[in-house]
């Protein structure tokens, strides 16, 4: 069924890291967190991943009691996300960002803009510019590999905001365009400490 893609499965899973190296991989650490089988992609995926995360958010909040019977007394263990990632279409899901596709497609947010074939949609992250290639809003000049910028927060956020105050689908999908942003991160809604 797979195979001919009459059916798919979204799977995220929690791995536990506080043990060796060595055994943290192992069938115990590694807990299923999210198993959504369809016929097609689901259409909200934080819908899925929001109740384990607030779980999680509420958690470091308050601390995990926990009764160690090694020594008979309770202790508070102090959980952490200390990373989310995914296949490339997954990571759009996680990030908020539009997928490697996307005009700004890079995942680490660093501006370089992707170039098109004309008369196609699909942007590819490009630093040399093809010969006799001149498409309307894709067509920046050869970049140095060097001078890419580094990710920026205050860019991000401002982009964001620009994309939040859109006022109609129109602008969205401009805004959404020039921006690489199609909605927040789901991880935005953990406290910053």
């Amino acid at each position: 069924l797979y195979q001919c893609k009459e059916l798919d499965c979204w799977i995220t899973i929690w791995v536990i890291f506080d043990c060796s190296p060595d055994s943290c991989y192992k069938k115990k650490h590694i807990l299923p967190g999210v198993i959504i089988p369809g016929a097609r992609k689901p259409q909200n995926l934080d819908s899925f991943l929001f109740p384990g995360l607030h779980h999680l958010a509420a958690i470091q909040k308050e601390g995990l009691k926990i009764w160690d019977t090694s020594h008979n007394i309770n202790c508070l263990s102090c959980l952490f996300l200390a990373l989310g990632t995914a296949n490339g279409p997954g990571l759009a899901y996680l990030n908020g960002f539009v997928g490697h596709h996307g005009k700004n497609g890079c995942h680490l947010y660093c501006g370089l803009r992707g170039q098109h074939k004309m008369g196609c949609s699909h942007y590819y992250p490009v630093l040399l510019k093809p010969h006799d290639y001149n498409v309307a809003g894709c067509s920046h000049p050869d970049i140095n590999v060097n001078d890419i910028q580094d990710a920026s927060a205050e860019m991000y956020w401002n982009n964001l905001i620009y994309v939040l105050q859109s006022c109609n689908e129109t602008e969205y999908k401009q805004h959404q365009l020039e921006t690489s942003i199609s909605k927040p991160s789901i991880f935005l809604g953990f406290p910053p400490e």
